[in-house]
Parts: C-alpha cells; sequence; structure tokens
C-alpha cells in the first residue's frame, strides 16, 4: 500500500505483475529507487551520511587525536558528513555539472581558503558546511571523448577520498591528510582513449588550478595539473598524478611538486590491492627563504569482501600499511620546531557489515608509531607526548 501511495504521489506507472508477489513489488520498489535517483533533464541526486565514534587510549589531554586531519576527537560520538550531491553527467555536444554540500565535521576540517589570505581559520571556512565540489562539464559534439571542467573540484591526487564510506578504511591515511591537497579551483580537460568495444583503457588530464585547498589565489601564480591513468587489463588500474605551483602566501617564488603513483589490483572479484607511492618538493621556506623540503609517503591496502554465500550479510575487511617520511619536517603537525626530521607509521585493520542496501557499520583498530614522539598523551607539560598511539573506532554510513 505505501509503494502504491508514492507511485500515485510520483506518477510512476506499476509494472505489471501480482501485487502480493515478491518480484514484482522488488521491481516496483527499484522503479521508485529509479525515479528518486534520477531527477529529470539527466540529473541524479545522492546522499551520503556518516556518524562515528572513536577512542584514543592515549586519553589525550586536548581532546584532539593526534596526526589526523578528519577524525581528530577522541571520546565522542561525530556527527562526520551529510552529503548531499546534484549532479548530470555530460553527454556528446552537452553540458553537465556536479555540485557536493558538505554538512558536519568533514566540512569544517577540509580547510578551504575561500578568500585567498592563507588563513582558514575563521568565519564560513571553519563552519560546519561547505561547498566541496561546484563545477561545470562540456563536451564537443562529435568529440565525445574530450571533456573540460571549469570550477571547483575534489583532487586527483590519492588513492583515497574525502568522503570516509567511499573508502576502504574509516580513519585516512597520513598520506591524504598531509602529503597532498584536498581541493582545487580552476580549469580542466581530459581525453578517453577506449579499446573500439567501449572499455575505457587510458585517460589523460591536464589543468591549471589556483593551488592546494584555495578557491580565491594566494598569490601570483598558478598550479599546474596533471594524471594518466591506464587500464591495460580489466584487473590491473595504473595512475600517476603530479602538481607543481606556487603554494606559499604572496610569494611566487616558493615552487611546490608532487608525483602520485597509484596501482590497484583486482585479481578475483571481491579481491583488491592498492600500492602508492607519493613523493613531495618544495623550495625556498624557512625564516631565510634557503631551505628545500622533500617528503615521501608509501601506502599498501588489501582490501576482501567475503563471498556473499557463505556470510547472511555481505561482510568487508580491508589492512593497511603506511610509511610517511617527513625529512624535513614541514609536513606532519608535531610538538617540534620547524624543520625537524620526523618519520610516522601505521597499521590500520577495518572490517564492516552491510545492514542494508547502502547501510554498513564498521569498526576499526589502528596503531600508530614514530622514532618520534608526535603522540600525544594524558599528562600536560614535559613528557606530555609519546612514541605510539593506540585508537578503535565505530562508524554508520548510509550511501544514496
Amino acid at each position: 500500500e505505501r509503494v502504491e501511495r508514492l507511485e500515485r504521489k510520483m506518477e510512476v506507472p506499476a509494472p505489471a505483475g501480482a501485487p502480493y508477489d515478491d518480484s514484482a513489488l522488488q521491481s516496483r520498489l527499484d522503479a521508485l529507487e529509479g525515479h528518486l535517483k534520477h531527477l529529470p533533464y539527466g540529473m541524479k541526486l545522492g546522499f551520503v551520511a556518516a556518524t562515528s565514534y572513536m577512542y584514543d587510549f592515549n586519553n589525550p589531554d586536548s581532546g584532539d587525536v593526534s596526526l589526523r586531519a578528519f577524525d581528530t576527537d577522541d571520546n565522542s560520538f561525530v556527527p562526520d558528513l551529510f552529503q548531499v550531491e546534484l549532479s548530470r553527467e555530460t553527454e556528446d555536444g552537452g553540458v553537465g555539472f556536479m555540485l557536493k554540500l558538505d554538512f558536519g565535521k568533514t566540512a569544517e576540517r577540509l580547510g578551504t581558503d575561500w578568500d585567498g589570505d592563507g588563513d582558514s581559520s575563521g568565519g564560513f571556512e571553519t563552519d560546519p558546511i561547505d561547498i566541496q565540489d561546484a563545477y561545470l562539464t562540456y563536451r564537443f559534439p562529435g568529440l565525445s571523448d574530450f571533456q573540460i571542467l571549469a570550477g571547483k573540484f575534489s583532487t586527483l591526487v590519492g588513492s583515497e577520498v574525502i568522503e570516509s564510506p567511499l573508502n576502504h578504511n574509516i580513519s585516512r591515511s597520513l598520506g591524504f591528510a598531509w602529503s597532498g591537497p584536498f581541493t582545487h579551483t580552476g580549469l580542466l580537460g581530459s581525453y578517453e582513449f577506449d579499446d573500439g568495444d567501449g572499455r575505457e583503457v587510458a585517460k589523460v588530464t591536464l589543468g591549471v588550478v589556483n593551488g592546494w585547498d584555495n578557491v580565491v589565489d594566494s598569490n601570483d601564480g598558478k598550479s599546474f595539473i596533471g594524471q594518466v591513468t591506464a587500464s591495460p587489463l580489466e584487473m590491473l588500474t595504473l595512475t600517476v598524478n603530479g602538481m607543481y605551483g606556487a603554494e606559499q602566501v604572496d610569494r611566487g617564488d616558493s615552487k611546490r611538486g608532487i608525483v602520485d603513483t597509484i596501482a590497484v589490483l583486482a585479481p578475483v572479484e571481491g579481491l583488491e590491492f592498492t600500492l602508492e607511492y607519493l613523493y613531495g618538493n618544495e623550495t625556498d621556506l624557512g625564516p631565510t627563504r634557503d631551505t628545500t623540503a622533500e617528503w615521501h609517503s608509501f601506502a599498501g591496502i588489501v582490501a576482501y569482501d567475503l563471498p556473499k554465500d557463505l556470510t547472511p550479510m555481505p561482510i568487508s575487511m580491508a589492512l593497511r600499511g603506511e610509511y610517511f617520511d617527513d625529512s624535513d619536517g614541514t609536513r606532519l603537525p608535531n610538538p617540534f620546531t620547524f624543520g625537524k626530521a620526523l618519520n610516522a607509521y601505521e597499521v590500520t585493520y577495518t572490517v564492516g557489515v552491510w545492514l542494508y542496501d547502502g547501510l554498513r557499520f564498521r569498526t576499526e583498530y589502528r596503531y600508530d608509531w614514530s622514532p618520534n614522539d608526535l603522540y600525544e598523551k594524558e599528562t600536560r607539560g614535559s613528557g606530555s607526548f609519546q612514541e605510539d598511539q593506540h585508537t578503535i573506532a565505530a562508524e554508520l554510513a548510509y550511501v544514496f
């Protein structure tokens, strides 16, 4: 009866079939879901909602978990993200768009610099609302493989994304948090290559942007960004990302560059291996502007979904290991002075259970350690940091 009322309200014709037949009822539910997701004029509507809890066994006095960019709250339930997505895919000779509005702690911690002053610590920039993506796309008539994109968009760099439920693990890696940007504003052009049967085997993207995580440029230079993706086999995807330009506030002489390489192998259904290495470099840093800094990030992820016939509900597992080399002390937040060499490691294990279509509960254990005292502990004052950190987390998320 509820399905029939919805169909009448939306004027969706009910597929032929017995009213109480399970298969017929499911097809009608699928049709309703399709109408909700696919709006008029080719538009699509999507949602991501996530709430989490994390506990740090160090009991940091500040209440902030060390070396985390998003999941920073110790011993607290957190409304991480409610995201509304409205989009339209670009067809041959047509215009498309993407709009993602973020609400919650994730939006607050994105740290987007909207006015170009290099400071994202006040006003709208720290409110629990952010426009993560807002861009237009266009494909020229007769040249459907080429697309241009203009506006604010999530970065191409990294194997992880801003939305935690779309990653293999709840917590983000050190590399995603500290070695690269989250968003850009600028112009991109991309060209896709297929094998003649419709399967995309390669894609090349090049563009110019204002910089790292700023809507208005903070200096007189622009940054260049690019990506090359190749899928020589259906089970293997290789990606190389690069970016170079001026990123210091009101300084065009300092240049920052990164090269990010990613390999994803899926040999059998449900099993995926990800390897990532990122190299970063920045010149003319420090008080005398004569310092060149380098950093490296190495990460590997093994993700596995148990066969559906073995469990009553789908179960996913993911194990991540990582090493972050901040040899010049310019990337990782730390209690030491600028320029002190730092290294950090982490191992994370995550298990998830799909409770319903799109609804998943996950739990996670993570161990961080370093030769340096980077992790805050309970006692304030001298010696208030130690060499390691244990955390556990849980997340309930729904993706529509």
